[in-house]
């Protein structure tokens, strides 16, 4: 079996998930009604308006994956994978790879709908840089939470029961996404350690962030700051599923 073979052997597993679908399409829809409607909305017509949209997809939908992907890193061994994997001849980073990849393939798959369609309505209206703007928006603000979703989710229902990794897993995700002065607690918003996308859509779409840059760690504007705040989505993610499969292949092993 090749990498593509067990990528798509994967993504066919995902896709099988009843509590993905029945929890992400009607948040993406959600989602995406308060990113039209809402009074914080930019209003250009343009970009930012889909950065903003972006990032209200990625807060939602991260609901829904953070509650759908307990058994990320167990569920190969329930399925078979393991076998299959056993039988692709690829190191095992690779096969890893091709794990995460099937998965994410299924669940960026609403979010990159939803945008491709407003950025095309931005085309049709004069905005002929929206459909590629409509792409880097998901994949520097939508496609970075998801991931950290999913692999957080898995890590936790590693961890703990799946029923009870499933509901740490969105309050985690409730932490890291929502801030309120009712409960003064160090949060990554107005960071550059956003899980949002904060830094991401000041420094590259000329966009309002979400929540205000605070403290030491607060972010810019600048583009670098966006650049940091990506590289620092990607090195959370990278942790998340290395610690995710090392626990699980220990467990496998017991």
């Amino acid at each position: 079996m090749t990498l593509i073979d067990l990528a798509r052997t994967h993504s066919r597993a995902a896709r099988r998930q009843k509590a993905l679908w029945f929890t992400a399409i009607p948040l993406t829809a959600f989602a995406t009604l308060l990113a039209v409607i809402s009074p914080a909305r930019p209003g250009t017509g343009g970009i930012a308006d889909l950065a903003f949209s972006g990032q209200i997809i990625a807060m939602f939908t991260g609901i829904a994956y953070a509650a759908a992907f307990a058994d990320f890193f167990t569920a190969q061994a329930k399925l078979g994978m393991h076998e299959l994997e056993a039988s692709t001849p690829a190191p095992g980073a690779l096969l890893r790879t091709a794990r995460v990849l099937g998965a994410f393939s299924v669940v960026i798959a609403p979010s990159l709908a939803v945008l491709l369609v407003m950025g095309l309505m931005q085309t049709i209206s004069g905005h002929p840089w929206s459909l590629p703007g409509a792409l880097a928006v998901t994949a520097t603000i939508v496609a970075p939470a998801a991931l950290i979703t999913m692999a957080l989710s898995g890590v936790c229902g590693v961890l703990m029961p799946k029923a009870l990794g499933r509901i740490v897993a969105v309050l985690v995700w409730f932490f890291l996404i929502f801030s309120s002065s009712v409960l003064p607690l160090p949060t990554p918003n107005g960071t550059v350690f956003s899980v949002i996308g904060d830094a991401i859509v000041a420094g590259w779409f000329g966009a309002d962030s979400i929540y205000p840059a605070t403290g030491p760690l607060g972010f810019d504007g600048t583009p670098l700051n966006a650049a940091i705040s990506l590289v620092l989505q990607l090195v959370i993610i990278a942790a998340l599923l290395l610690a995710g499969s090392s626990l699980a292949e220990r467990t496998r092993k017991r």
